[in-house]
């Protein structure tokens, strides 16, 4: 059966405005995120495909994490330091490297879990999940929205962690200048402490104006991941009818990864307790820019890596699209890769519009660029295509 990838971006795009314009918002457990599951599953079952709802235990996404004030301390500690004991600037750029992963592991230990979010599978009708060949992931669920804000403090936001770690690296030279021996009191120490203060002073003032303007506010999640999850289900609807004749296709919908990627973690969990190492390929956030990234890598201290077979027969579903290592962000597909199953994980190259309505209230319809779904369309065609022609011609 031949499908035109407009008729896939056609449906995604009417998937799309009824999770982002009638459902809304869709934090993990919500009645949102339950509706939208019980939303596609209705359109899954009406197409003849075959569902699996499974529950999902899931840590709450905390109201506040104090993410830059831990950093902002650092900065302050550095400035009440610096005059006697240059080492301590050596230890800063390391508590910047480790504050996304530490944060994660932090809220890992401390939060509580609760019952309420779930994953839907989706499967061919009358099909095993042994039998399947492959498995497309998208989550449903969208994230705290931290507040969209004057266009200064966006471009701020987004250079941070960057930020950050260059005046850190800055005052080593002071730290180190201590460290020799030298007397840096006057000039060079009145620099250096007031740097520190200042960065301490405007990561306090970064943190404090978040957890005071997005309370309780979540983001539409048009982009993050409205955009995957329509385009998976317009996809697997289109060829409920006529699947490819020898691979096997299977659609997950996690639930509660903006909090934890507890759906992922789960569903992983169980294909490795009974020995399914089906590839994944996660599809999140895909439809702004004008060409797509693949995965190689997320995390910084111990990083998961994608699988190079799948990424390099994705490539050759979309030679244009390029490589990226994510060191600060993760995706579903990091629990499978850490079970030992082959996964991928593509997103949109996206735009500064994009990006700047990254987990803000602003992601919504308008950021979504119906050519670049076409696009994704055409590339999850493609590379269902070259699957199925290794596995008819596995020698070609």
């Amino acid at each position: 059966m031949i499908i035109d990838p407009k008729t896939i971006q056609s449906k995604a795009m009417e998937t799309l405005a009824y999770l982002v314009s009638v459902i809304g918002p869709r934090p993990a457990g919500s009645p949102q995120e339950k509706e939208a599951l019980d939303w596609l599953e209705k359109k899954f079952q009406s197409a003849r495909l075959k569902t699996l709802r499974l529950p999902v235990r899931f840590q709450p996404e905390p109201d506040f994490v104090p993410y830059f004030s831990i950093a902002a301390a650092g900065f302050a500690v550095v400035a009440l330091t610096l005059a006697d004991h240059g080492w301590v600037t050596l230890l800063l750029p390391l508590l910047i490297l480790l504050l996304p992963e530490g944060t994660q592991w932090l809220q890992g230990k401390v939060i509580p879990y609760k019952d309420g979010s779930s994953n839907l599978m989706v499967l061919p009708e009358k099909t095993s999940l042994n039998e399947l060949d492959l498995i497309f992931c998208a989550h449903i669920d969208s994230a705290r929205a931290i507040p969209a804000g004057p266009r200064i403090w966006k471009k701020w936001r987004d250079r941070s962690m960057y930020a950050m770690m260059r005046v850190a690296n800055i005052l080593i030279i002071p730290g180190l200048f201590q460290l020799m021996g030298l007397d840096i009191r006057g000039l060079i120490l009145n620099l250096g402490q007031s740097l520190a203060w200042a960065m301490a002073a405007l990561l306090l003032a970064q943190d404090i104006y978040e957890i005071l303007s997005s309370r309780n506010r979540f983001s539409p999640g048009a982009n993050d991941n409205g955009s995957g999850v329509s385009l998976l289900t317009a996809t697997a609807i289109t060829q409920a009818d006529g699947p490819p004749a020898s691979l096997k296709i299977g659609f997950l919908f996690t639930g509660a990864e903006e909090c934890g990627l507890h759906g992922a973690k789960q569903f992983a969990a169980y294909m490795d307790e009974n020995n399914l190492h089906i590839p994944v390929v996660n599809v999140d956030m895909v439809g702004a820019g004008s060409g797509l990234r693949i995965i190689t890598r997320c995390g910084t201290i111990r990083p998961t890596l994608s699988d190079p077979g799948l990424n390099e027969t994705i490539k050759r579903a979309d030679p244009i699209a390029v490589y990226h290592a994510a060191p600060r962000r993760w995706g579903d597909f990091a629990p499978f890769a850490k079970a030992g199953i082959p996964s991928a994980h593509i997103e949109n190259v996206g735009t500064p519009h994009s990006w700047g309505t990254y987990h803000t209230p602003d992601d919504t319809l308008e950021v979504i660029d119906p050519e670049q779904m076409e696009h994704v369309a055409n590339v999850i065609l493609q590379l269902i295509w070259i699957l199925e022609k290794n596995k008819s011609n596995p020698e070609k």
